[in-house]
């Protein structure tokens, strides 16, 4: 599988952006640059738009400029000095949806997004370690505002199953869902199963405050 030379990183900005993020995301594209062999990172902003149209467009316009990869970070998280050297990493090993983990931003209701299995709930990180296997986790859907998604994905849903590849309304079950949601959903018709590293954590700082709020979360140590 070709390495990522050219990647894109889509920001989404709609009542976000922290200082914090901007600290983070700087951060890491500077121990990037000193790391990886990624010639070409690129911004895609979008700003004030609905969420499910923003990445759309960001995915439109990273394959038209034939970038090998997006990044998707969500621009109200905070993660570490190597969080895009690690996702580089995992689009390199050939896992072509991977992601690392963060909680939902509620907070009496904190759960890691990710389930690792459809229908059972969300997956606890002690569940996520059990099932690790070379640093990674096989999951069935995880937040996609901490993930990598290799150009392939795209094109082959766009020319498999059709567009759009984001969506907040699902039409073929009938519901509403998150954008996310409904990208991950639709991974099994073209054969791909995504991975999180269960070592891999942001804060999501939200309108409550930094989530989870307990000091013996990991993610904790990043709200210093």
């Amino acid at each position: 599988m070709k390495p990522v030379e050219k990647l894109a990183i889509g920001l989404l900005y709609f009542n976000k952006g922290l200082p914090q993020f901007e600290r983070a995301l700087y951060g890491a594209l500077e121990e990037l640059r000193l790391s990886k062999p990624v010639n070409t990172v690129t911004f895609i902003e979008r700003h004030g738009m609905a969420v499910d149209v923003a990445r759309n467009q960001i995915v439109g316009k990273a394959l038209e400029l034939e970038h090998d990869a997006v990044v998707w970070i969500d621009t109200d998280l905070i993660f570490p000095g190597d969080a895009l050297v690690r996702l580089v990493d995992m689009a390199n090993a050939g896992h072509v949806v991977s992601a690392g983990l963060y909680r939902r931003a509620l907070r009496d209701n904190p759960q890691i997004l990710t389930e690792r299995v459809p229908g059972h709930g969300w997956a606890t990180l002690d569940e996520l370690h059990e099932h690790e296997d070379g640093g990674v986790t096989q999951v069935w859907m995880t937040a996609g505002g901490f993930s990598i998604v290799r150009a392939e994905v795209y094109r082959a849903m766009r020319d498999k199953i059709g567009m759009p590849w984001y969506c907040n309304w699902d039409f073929e079950r009938g519901d509403q869902s998150y954008e996310d949601l409904y990208f991950f959903r639709r991974l099994p018709r073209i054969g791909i199963v995504p991975v999180v590293d269960p070592d891999l954590h942001a804060v999501h700082w939200s309108h409550h405050g930094p989530i989870p709020v307990t000091d013996d979360a990991p993610e904790m140590r990043y709200c210093v």
